[in-house]
C-alpha cells in the first residue's frame, strides 16, 4: 500500500490558555501566546486547555508537548498520543536500509515513517500502524530521535496531563521505558534502529526486527 504523499495535518484550536497548576507550562507572546505545552489535541481537531476540555465533552488523542518559540518555524510544534501502541517491529526483516536520514539532530520522524511506509523491500509494522491511526486530517507519525528528546524534557508534566484526559501514561519504568524512535542507526540502517529510553534519556541500537511499543505524535500546524 502507498500514499503519494505524506500529509500534514492541520489543527484548529481555541481556549489555550492553561489554569490547571499541574499541567501550565511557560507562556508565549505573540502568535505563540495561545498555544501550550499540556494542551489537549482533540478527535474533532481542535486544541484546548486542560479546563476548557473538561467542559467539552469531546475526544481526547494527543497533548502538546513541544511548542516552538521562533515565528520563522515551520510548525508551531508536537503533540503525543495519549495512548502506547502494542509492541511491534520496526522492520519485519532485516537487511534493507529504509531510507530514513539517521539523523540524531532532525525533527523529521515525519519523512522517516513516511520513508518506512513507502519502501517496496520491506514492510514496517511500526509506520503502517501509523498510518491506520489517521482521522479527521491528522497525520500521525513515529517520532524521530531528536522529537522524542523533547518528550523526555516534560515526560512528568505530559504523564499528568495523559493522565487527566483518562489516557495511559508515559512508562518511565526502567526496562519498561523503552520506545522505537523512526531513525535508522547510521552505518548499520539495514539492520538496527535506535530505541528511546523516555525513563532515561538514552538511546540504544537495536535489531528493527524486535518488537516494542512507540507512542505517535502529530505536527501542529498553523490554521
Amino acid at each position: 500500500m502507498k500514499l503519494k504523499r505524506f500529509l500534514l495535518p492541520i489543527l484548529a484550536w481555541s481556549g489555550l490558555m492553561l489554569t490547571s497548576c499541574h499541567c501550565e507550562h511557560e507562556k508565549f507572546t505573540g502568535y505563540l501566546s495561545s498555544l501550550q505545552v499540556g494542551n489537549v489535541v482533540c478527535s474533532d481537531g481542535n486544541i484546548l486547555s486542560i479546563d476548557k476540555f473538561r467542559q467539552s465533552g469531546k475526544e481526547p488523542i494527543a497533548i502538546v508537548f513541544h511548542v516552538n518559540r521562533s515565528p520563522d518555524a515551520d510548525n508551531l510544534g508536537y503533540a503525543v498520543y495519549i495512548h502506547d501502541m502494542e509492541p511491534l517491529a520496526f522492520a519485519d526483516s532485516l537487511g534493507i536500509d529504509q531510507g530514513t536520514s539517521a539523523s540524531l539532530t532532525d525533527e523529521d520522524g515525519n519523512e522517516n515513517t513516511y520513508s518506512l511506509f513507502n519502501n517496496d523491500e520491506v514492510q514496517s509494522p511500526i509506520a503502517i500502524k501509523s498510518f491506520d491511526l489517521w482521522s479527521y486530517g491528522q497525520s500521525a507519525y513515529i517520532p524521530s530521535v531528536r522529537q522524542l528528546s523533547f518528550l523526555f524534557t516534560v515526560r512528568h508534566q505530559i504523564n499528568e496531563c495523559i493522565t487527566e484526559v483518562g489516557g495511559t501514561p508515559i512508562n518511565l519504568n526502567p526496562g519498561e521505558c523503552w520506545i522505537w524512535s523512526s531513525t535508522e542507526v547510521e552505518g548499520q540502517k539495514e539492520n538496527k534502529a535506535w530505541l528511546y529510553s523516555l525513563q532515561s534519556g538514552t538511546i540504544q541500537e537495536t535489531p528493527k526486527n524486535q518488537e516494542h511499543e512507540f507512542r505517535p505524535i502529530i505536527t501542529i500546524h498553523n490554521p
